[in-house]
């Protein structure tokens, strides 16, 4: 590809060249927040011929919208800000993008040096503004002619190598002078600019005539198993496999063949893709509430946990109180997701492809299903009692329930976090076998936008399930929204407030409870209905159970977006999983 020069300044040659070097690298989508400190990359971008590109006036939700992007392509995706506090607004998509193990490039504009702390407009103080939760930085300097183009692609390919490596996002900022436009030419304007921008671009060449990174980085997996004689010492036990954050391109068969292979009871967090396969235990957060089931799952001694983030708190509590023979876990990144310090295994890789070599490793394991068998009646036993109690009227715990059978196929749903994501992680019993979720957090910011950007990512139905606090927080991503080609259903449930806090804050006395209803459920009375007609997207409220299928079935046949308002009694979702819990306490 050939890449644009003709630019009257500086400040476009490196942007330029910035630019094609991280499409070399991979990076295919670009989100631009409007600014004019970042004018450079901004119109670098726009003359760049592969990228796509996407525009949000609204830096944190922009943020949230890459990081959703990110999620569905597994690609890095490139982030444009402008200087000052445009840049802090991206900090809690960072965060997640951090925790979750998202690659984002984050491109901010900052001004000169000469123009920080001296009470220049627009400027802070943005060198390692977002401290660790980057894999890597690059400070570059106002662009120069005297700083050749080979060290400014050297140190982009350099970082950008660091922060793959990790999987974590990539911060590289950017210092312009003025003039920031490409069509402005410095001063003083010379009539030989154009042979001194041609001399300047002699040094790479080679590079502008290639299609590839000027320094190509290839850096090994980390794929090293244990040896066979420790695995399978390992597998021959009372095991458990618990599969938590589990990406949806990953082929997730290989999990449940190693399930099988070992005989072992495989518990499916619901962001594993594996919620509600036929193999899986079922209602495994209830079951662990039952103290029959707890004494069955106190004869496990060994645990092999594949992927993060488990959502199920009892579950997550479980693991970490145990005193266990030997706990592995699998996870593509090298951090730590251990909340009980337990893990004596920690293996570092692709899920499908060292899950696929551990079952090569087992061939020889005869598996023993009478272990697993007692956990599979456990599950189907509380399965029927839910039944039978399962809500004949449209509220949080029908939702939980039925939506994954009401999903068209190839669709996909991104769970909101708080209430949403338990109510189907307890009540969903349907196979879930794309789910997306923001659990590096857990926060409830950024939602909608994040859930935006996976559908622009797989450009297929997307569902969000998303509370009534959660959407408040993220209006502004409506427009973001409102943009969806694709079939995008917000599914709201508006219980008026954090209907969260009834589940953590249960058993408390009434003076409590007053408390906990002025300054932690905080009800506020708002429907979304003006806010749907304000970014002229598609309304409906529901009233009941046939109304709502209906109205979701022909949601998601259309392209766009739709908004489906489902009003909720204030505590009733807390209430229905307190039910569930004595229901199961009977087995």
């Amino acid at each position: 590809m050939t890449v644009k020069t003709d630019y009257a300044n500086i400040n476009g040659i490196w942007s330029a060249v910035l630019i094609e070097e991280l499409w070399r690298l991979g990076v295919r989508h670009c989100c631009i927040a409007p600014g004019s400190r970042s004018a450079p990359l901004t119109f670098a971008v726009a003359d760049h011929k592969g990228m796509t590109r996407h525009v949000h006036f609204d830096e944190r939700g922009l943020g949230f919208f890459a990081l959703g992007l990110a999620k569905a392509t597994g690609e890095p995706v490139a982030l444009i800000t402008t200087s000052g506090t445009a840049v802090a607004n991206l900090y809690p998509a960072i965060i997640e993008a951090h925790q979750s193990g998202i690659p984002l490039v984050v491109l901010t504009a900052d001004r000169p040096p000469e123009l920080i702390d001296c009470g220049a407009n627009q400027a802070i103080e943005q060198l390692n503004i977002f401290g660790n939760y980057t894999g890597a930085t690059l400070d570059l300097p106002t662009p120069d002619r005297s700083i050749s183009l080979r060290w400014l692609l050297g140190s982009i390919d350099q970082t950008f190598a660091r922060s793959s490596a990790l999987g974590l996002p990539l911060h590289i900022n950017c210092m312009f002078r003025e003039p920031l436009y490409p069509h402005q030419a410095e001063e003083p304007a010379k009539e030989t600019a154009h042979i001194e921008n041609d001399a300047y671009l002699a040094s790479i060449q080679p590079w502008i005539t290639s299609s590839t990174p000027y320094t190509e980085y290839f850096v090994p997996e980390l794929t090293r198993l244990p040896d066979i004689g420790r695995w399978l010492h390992f597998a021959d036990g009372e095991g458990l496999i618990v599969a938590g954050r589990v990406m949806p391109e990953t082929d997730v068969n290989v999990i449940v063949q190693l399930s099988e292979r070992l005989g072992w009871p495989l518990i499916a967090d619901v962001q594993s893709q594996l919620h509600g396969h036929p193999k899986a235990i079922r209602h495994a957060d209830l079951l662990l509430a039952s103290s029959a089931s707890e004494n069955l799952f106190n004869k496990v001694n060994r645990v092999l946990q594949i992927g993060g983030y488990l959502t199920s708190k009892r579950l997550d509590q479980f693991i970490g109180r145990h005193h266990w023979q030997e706990y592995w876990m699998l996870d593509p990144a090298p951090r730590r997701v251990d909340t009980g310090q337990r893990q004596s295994v920690r293996l570092v890789g692709d899920i499908e492809s060292m899950c696929h070599q551990l079952l090569l490793s087992s061939e020889a394991i005869q598996a023993n299903m009478d272990w697993s068998m007692p956990f599979l009646a456990q599950a189907e036993k509380l399965g029927e009692l839910l039944k039978s109690q399962r809500p004949g009227q449209l509220n949080e715990q029908w939702l939980g329930a039925s939506l994954g059978e009401l999903l068209p196929p190839g669709s996909s749903l991104f769970l909101g976090n708080s209430l949403p994501i338990r109510m189907v992680d307890i009540f969903s019993t349907h196979h879930l076998p794309r789910v997306y979720a923001s659990r590096g957090v857990s926060g409830i910011d950024g939602l909608i936008a994040t859930a935006t950007g996976c559908a622009a990512g797989n450009q297929g139905p997307m569902v969000l399930l998303i509370g009534d606090i959660s959407f408040l927080h993220d209006l502004n991503s409506l427009q973001l929204a409102a943009q969806c080609k694709t079939p995008l259903v917000i599914v709201l449930v508006n219980n008026d407030g954090g209907g969260i806090f009834y589940v953590t804050t249960r058993g408390v006395d009434s003076a409590a409870a007053r408390v906990t209803n002025d300054y932690f459920v905080t009800p506020h009375g708002l429907s979304a209905q003006h806010a749907a007609e304000l970014f002229r997207i598609d309304y409906s409220a529901p009233q009941s159970i046939d109304d709502f299928t209906r109205q979701f079935n022909q949601a998601c046949n259309k392209a766009g977006c739709t908004i489906i308002e489902v009003v909720t009694e204030s505590g009733l979702g807390a209430k229905s999983i307190e039910q569930a819990v004595a229901m199961a306490k009977t087995l």
